[in-house]
Order: structure tokens, then C-alpha cells, then sequence
């Protein structure tokens, strides 16, 4: 998981990127209807991939990761998170004060931490979200099924409105960033809390994301993707078509280059956005049974010899040392974006089209992908011991991971 999370970076740098467009007309999803043919191939590939597709991958992480969290006392009420029948039937609890201590903790520091991003870097700051996001995970870690059905019943409308605002887009008008740095301060400020308050009920649509993302943790595909490789493979190719076909109006909205008519812009968004928690499962799935391929690639894979380390094995570790540092490195990459793109810095979004923005965006997270690649390469691994002071082998595995970390 953490490899995917580290994986599913890319599609975050890119979205992060694509918010500083600007200087000119936009048409849906926030792109300028001038833009090269250049420009028209990647907003159709990233209406596909990143649009509605990133922040969802990262609510359903946050759903699963707050559900293994929780885990043991789930295991102990039901395989489901229900209570058993008979002597054990008083079992389930919702979350207990510990756990919503932590909780609240971890939210606080995600929203502290977004209200100082939005203000000196983005508005468009996704941190605060997910720290709401968190806190709602947090009952339905340990919420029946049926809970999570009428949950996601609820939430509907909400990517359909979601929806309504990507199709429409940039032809509702919006003023640009002020130049002045001290000025776009302010304007961050006041325009991160009213999103943050009055686009709420709209985000609250990622809560089908995390719902997915707990059901995952449920069914233990995620802690155990070699035993469940098939299903995996299965799943992700289901939901990740589905997340694909319903992208496809958008994407080709997008591609033309023109401000559609109000009805095919709604209904290119609508399909998009309810597509976008399928094309975030399907996402999920598909990365566990890549990484875990990949990762089985190095020396002795399939002679039932330890597997050396290999392409495959040093990519999945420097995906992994991503994802377990994704809070920094997404500050990270935004910043850079920043003062390359930012009016009050670089002012090159209100330049550049789609396809160069993107390709900024990719030379940044990979950037970091190399770094994390080399110093997973270069850590330094303890050799085999002897002797009666030789750890044991969880202990020794303990020490590599921390020396690759």
C-alpha cells in the first residue's frame, strides 16, 4: 500500500499542477480552450487518469489505513466489522475515546498543516479535506455494512453536484491570483476557508472513496495481495474499466479544445465524477498486483530461492519510501510547482499549456522517485552474521527496512 500511495503521487503533482492554468479563458475541468494539440492529447489522458481519479485514491487509503488501525477490536466484533451472534453478541462498540483521541490528533495536524499550505503556497489545498475525511472514517471503520450502504446512498448527490462543477468549469469565470505575493496571501486565506466550508457537502462525495477504502482493509486483500493476486487483478480490471468509460465523455469534452453546450459539459462531468471511487478502486487493485509482481522480478524468482534484489525489487522499495513520506513530499512538490508556475513567482501558468505544465509536473515527482530510488540502492545492508549473537530474522528484517528507510 505504501508503494501505491507512492505510485498515486504522480497523479497528485500532476492535478496540483494543473490548478495554476490561468491568465486566459477556461473551458471544463479548468483548462484553457486556446491550448495546442499538444495540450488537447494530455487533457484528454489526464480527464481519464487524474480528474476525480487522484483525490479519491488517496480518501480510499485513508479509509483503509484508518480501518487497519482500528483492526483488532473490528476482528474481535466480526470478519465484518459486525457483532457476533450468541455469547460474543454485545461485542461491537463504536470507536473508543483512545481512538477518537488519535483521531482528532491526526486530523488536527492534517488541517493545521493545510491552512499554512493554502496560505503561503495553494488554496486548492487537499489537506484540509482529508483531515474531515478522516475523522468520518473513523465510525465507519467499525460501521455495519448496511451503514455503508445507506452512507454512500447519502453521498450520492454530492458527486453529482461535484460533477456539475467539473463539467461547467472554468466557463463560470473566475478572477486570477493577484501578482503580489502578500496579497495572494489573503486571497488564499479567504478562498481555502469558504471552499472549505461551503465546498463541504461537495467533497463529502469522497466519502464513497473511503468507504471503499474500508471495505478493502475488511477483506483483507490489501494486507495479503499474493494470496489474493487473481481477485485483485480481477477487481481492478472491473473497476477500472468502469472508472475509464464513465472518463471517456469528459475526456473527449476536454479534448476538443471548445466551451460545450451547458448539457454535455453536466453530463460529461456527472459521469466522470461518480466513475471517480470505481477508477480509484480499480487504481488500488491494479497497483497492489503491479507492485507485487514487480517486486517478486529480482534474482531466484522462481526457483524458489530468496528473490535478490532487482529492478523490480529497488523501484517497489523507492514507491514504498514515497508513500510513507507522502505528506512531505506532496508540500514538496507543490512548492516547487509553485515558484515555477505561480503568478507572484514564476508566472509560467499563465503561459504554458496543458502539456507543459504536466511535463513539469512528472519531471518533479520523478525527481523524488530518483532520490528515493537512490537511496534505497545505496542504503547500507548488514551481511549475514554468525554466532550466537546472530538477530533473528524479524529482528535482522527489522534492521534493513530501517536501514532502507
Amino acid at each position: 500500500m505504501d508503494a501505491v500511495r507512492g505510485a498515486a503521487l504522480l497523479a497528485s503533482t500532476v492535478a496540483t499542477a494543473l490548478v495554476w492554468l490561468g491568465g486566459r479563458q477556461l473551458g471544463p475541468g479548468f483548462r484553457p480552450v486556446d491550448g495546442t494539440r499538444a495540450d488537447r492529447v494530455v487533457d484528454a489522458v489526464t480527464a481519464v487518469l487524474v480528474d476525480n481519479r487522484a483525490l479519491p485514491v488517496f480518501a480510499l487509503l485513508l479509509g483503509y489505513g484508518v480501518a487497519v488501525r482500528m483492526r483488532p477490536r473490528a476482528r474481535a466484533a466480526g470478519p465484518h466489522g459486525e457483532p457476533h451472534a450468541g455469547p460474543q453478541a454485545g461485542a461491537y462498540a463504536g470507536p473508543d475515546e483512545a481512538e477518537w483521541g488519535d483521531a482528532l490528533r491526526r486530523a488536527g495536524v492534517l488541517l493545521g498543516l493545510g491552512a499554512l499550505h493554502a496560505a503561503l503556497v495553494l488554496e486548492a489545498d487537499v489537506l484540509g479535506t482529508l483531515a474531515v475525511l478522516l475523522v468520518l472514517a473513523v465510525p465507519l471503520a467499525r460501521a455495519r455494512t448496511r451503514t455503508h450502504v445507506l452512507v454512500v446512498v447519502l453521498v450520492v448527490p454530492a458527486l453529482l453536484v461535484n460533477g456539475a462543477v467539473d463539467g461547467l468549469g472554468g466557463t463560470a469565470g473566475f478572477p486570477d491570483a493577484p501578482e503580489d505575493y502578500l496579497l495572494s496571501v489573503v486571497d488564499r486565506v479567504g478562498t481555502w476557508l469558504l471552499g472549505l466550508v461551503l465546498l463541504l457537502p461537495v467533497q463529502s462525495g469522497l466519502v464513497v472513496a473511503v468507504v471503499v477504502g474500508v471495505r478493502l482493509a475488511r477483506s483483507g486483500w490489501g494486507s495479503d495481495p499474493a494470496g489474493h493476486r487473481r481477485g485483485l487483478l480481477l477487481l481492478g480490471g472491473l473497476a477500472g474499466a468502469i472508472g475509464v468509460a464513465g472518463a471517456l465523455p469528459y475526456a473527449r469534452v476536454l479534448g476538443a479544445g471548445v466551451v460545450p453546450d451547458v448539457v454535455d459539459g453536466l453530463v460529461a462531468g456527472v459521469l466522470g465524477s461518480v466513475t471517480g471511487p470505481a477508477g480509484a478502486l480499480g487504481a488500488v487493485c491494479l497497483g497492489l498486483a503491479a507492485t507485487l509482481g514487480a517486486a517478486r522480478s529480482g534474482p531466484g524468482a522462481g526457483t524458489g530461492a530468496p528473490i535478490g534484489p532487482g529492478a523490480g525489487t529497488y523501484a517497489v522499495a523507492a514507491l514504498a519510501l514515497l508513500g510513507r513520506g507522502s505528506l512531505g513530499v506532496y508540500l514538496a512538490h507543490s512548492a516547487v510547482l509553485a515558484l515555477v508556475l505561480a503568478p507572484w513567482a514564476g508566472g509560467a501558468g499563465d503561459r504554458w499549456g496543458s502539456a507543459a505544465v504536466t511535463g513539469l509536473a512528472v519531471a518533479v515527482w520523478a525527481a523524488t522517485f530518483a532520490a528515493a530510488l537512490a537511496a534505497v540502492v545505496l542504503a547500507p545492508r548488514p551481511g549475514p552474521q554468525t554466532g550466537p549473537d546472530d538477530p533473528q530474522p524479524s529482528e535482522r528484517q527489522g534492521r534493513e527496512r530501517s536501514s532502507a528507510t
